[in-house]
């Protein structure tokens, strides 16, 4: 009797012998139909792949930890000749994003307004990207692996943003914050016209008052000598007895927080009359 040679044939969907797979995610089986043989040995599998021959059928499966190009070889073992089937698997991998502006820039704060710090990333892998949740004003966009979120904002809170990849291996996001302060503000809190009054010389002002919003701090221009300005607690308060007399146009400028915030009032201090 003349045996037949062993045979090898692809019984998987056509390709799976010729397949690429992201790290980390189970490859499709790959089925090969013998005969002749009693056995089957495999070379070349990715780390996390194995190959595995039960009742004439040769199987590869699992999920590869290893990126790269894997020329796999099947050597059909017992039975009559030496025959063998190649195949490749190729493991690509995950897709990568990562920050290249200043540390620090993906958590930034802006006055409303101003000109945000670009925030620049890089990413590998990926055909594109999308992003959520950045401020009026402000946009994103990717470019040559680079991605890149700048602008103006024009609405005040915080902003927690999101980056997703799009294309090459893996669901890959990247957040941040950018933080919209809103410009200070300062407000006449005291009676209407106590900040244009007129006073004698020696006689006690009309305290005179301003509710301030963000600002850490004031000064205070331009006052009569005898009258002082002060801020507290969010609150500016002029007061004192004038021992000069004259007009006086007084500034107020609020220090800290978002803008060059100023305030003007005046003072006019009357001489007392001479008597002879």
């Amino acid at each position: 009797d003349v045996n037949p040679a062993n045979t090898i044939s692809l019984t998987s969907a056509a390709n799976t012998d010729d397949q690429t797979v992201c790290r980390g995610v189970e490859l499709t089986n790959i089925t090969y139909s013998t005969t002749g043989a009693t056995g089957a040995t495999i070379t070349g599998l990715p780390a996390g792949v194995n190959g595995s021959w039960s009742s004439n059928v040769y199987t590869i499966s699992g999920t590869p930890s290893a990126t790269g190009v894997f020329n796999y070889e099947i050597t059909l073992t017992g039975g009559c000749g030496t025959v063998k089937r190649s195949g490749k698997i190729t493991v690509t991998a995950l897709n990568t994003i990562s920050l290249t502006s200043a540390a620090n820039t993906d958590d930034q704060s802006r006055c409303i307004n101003t000109a945000l710090t670009n925030i620049t990333y890089s990413t590998t892998g990926a055909t594109g990207a999308t992003i959520t949740g950045l401020p009026a004003g402000v946009n994103g966009s990717w470019s040559s692996n680079v991605y890149t979120i700048s602008g103006t904002p024009s609405a005040t809170g915080v902003f927690n943003y999101e980056i997703t990849l799009t294309g090459g291996c893996g669901t890959v996001k990247r957040s941040g914050k950018i933080t919209v302060t809103a410009l200070n503000t300062i407000s006449l809190t005291s009676a209407a016209n106590t900040d244009n009054q007129t006073v004698c010389r020696g006689s006690a002002l009309t305290n005179i008052t301003y509710s301030t919003v963000g600002a850490t701090g004031a000064t205070v221009t331009g006052l009569p000598t005898g009258v002082s300005g002060n801020w507290a607690s969010n609150t500016v308060t002029i007061s004192g007895t004038p021992s000069a007399a004259g007009t006086f146009d007084y500034e107020i400028t609020l220090t800290g927080g978002c803008g060059t915030i100023k305030q003007s009032g005046k003072i006019t201090v009357t001489a007392l009359p001479n008597v002879v």
